[in-house]
């Protein structure tokens, strides 16, 4: 287990200093340049030296990088170049948001999809079925920005005031409206995850369901509801767990759309603008900290996998046992 663990960890590693190195790198590249953002074209070319020289920006292009890296290194995220303030910090105050939203969504979307694709599986050939699979090819296909337009259209526009269809009200202001507040980006955010749940489900418990030890629990007189939430329904959780857990990574990058269109002060929000503004150290902040969230989603579905599926423990046991031999 421990080992296992170890390599997740070596690839997240590696995979968090090539996002680091890729974000920079296309900042540094990117038309236009922080200096005119926070001086604005007017200024002379004697301030905007003088200002490049404060942040560093005059410093050859690897000096700036190996800085910055020994800077990650002391977990240090820097500071913003337009208000001062720790990027640590402006990410700490959104970043609540975002994953209260992930989680949110996930919850219900993940326990709806798997009720559905079970209930799919259960009664094949049936409408339940032909509903779950033909909705579910919808439903992803739909793109979830455009999805969220049309609700800010219909809910702001076209019947106002049955829900809010921009702003954020906090849980501790006002519960009633906080929940009114998640219904529509719940609703845009996790449609096509619970689409991707349902179907996944559905199909793993199809053919769990033509298992010969389904057909042992059939033939041993056990009701068919047992059968099929006591029995099947056990081994088609493997395969949907390891898809909610990349759904739950998905959902938090999938914010940024999401929390612009409905103006949720949350990441996504936060790291639009500082793409915007070419603000370098919250740009690079807010990239690492949904990159790391979605690492972390994967690695703890693999973690959950691997303590569910005696497969992979006894494929790991022998690779360690042929690399020990």
């Amino acid at each position: 287990m421990l080992s296992f663990i170890a390599r997740r960890l070596a690839g997240l590693a590696l995979v968090m200093w090539s996002v680091t190195t890729l974000v920079f790198l296309l900042l540094r590249f990117s038309p236009g340049s922080p200096l005119y953002s926070i001086l604005g074209f007017s200024a002379n070319k004697e301030t905007r030296d003088q200002l490049a020289n404060r942040l560093g920006l005059d410093d050859p292009l690897p000096v700036q990088y190996l800085r910055y890296l020994r800077q990650l290194a002391e977990g240090d995220l820097g500071t913003s170049m337009y208000n001062g303030h720790s990027v640590a910090s402006l990410i700490g105050d959104r970043l609540a948001v975002t994953v209260e939203l992930a989680v949110v969504t996930a919850v219900v979307w993940v326990g709806l999809g798997i009720v559905l694709g079970a209930l799919a599986a259960s009664r094949p050939g049936r409408f339940l079925d032909g509903a779950v699979r033909v909705g579910s090819v919808v439903v992803v296909s739909i793109p979830s920005f455009w999805l969220g337009v049309v609700c800010v259209i219909v809910f702001g526009v076209k019947i106002p005031g049955v829900l809010p269809s921009s702003g954020w009200v906090p849980f501790t202001q006002d519960p009633v409206e906080h929940v009114r507040c998640l219904v529509l980006p719940v609703f845009v955010l996790g449609l096509g995850a619970g689409g991707i749940v349902a179907r996944t489900m559905r199909a793993s418990l199809t053919d769990a369901l033509r298992g010969d030890h389904v057909a042992y629990a059939r033939a041993s007189g056990l009701p068919e509801r047992t059968v099929i939430w006591r029995v099947a329904a056990r081994g088609a959780l493997l395969p949907t767990t390891t898809v909610a857990g990349l759904m739950l990574g998905m959902l938090v990058s999938g914010t940024v759309l999401v929390e612009t269109v409905f103006r949720i002060p949350g990441m996504g929000r936060l790291t639009v603008g500082a793409f915007q503004s070419q603000d370098y150290p919250l740009a690079t902040g807010c990239s690492l900290t949904i990159a790391l969230v979605f690492l972390l989603c994967n690695l703890a579905a693999d973690v959950i996998q691997f303590r569910l599926d005696p497969r992979i423990r006894a494929g790991l046991d022998r690779k360690n046992a042929g690399a020990a031999a």
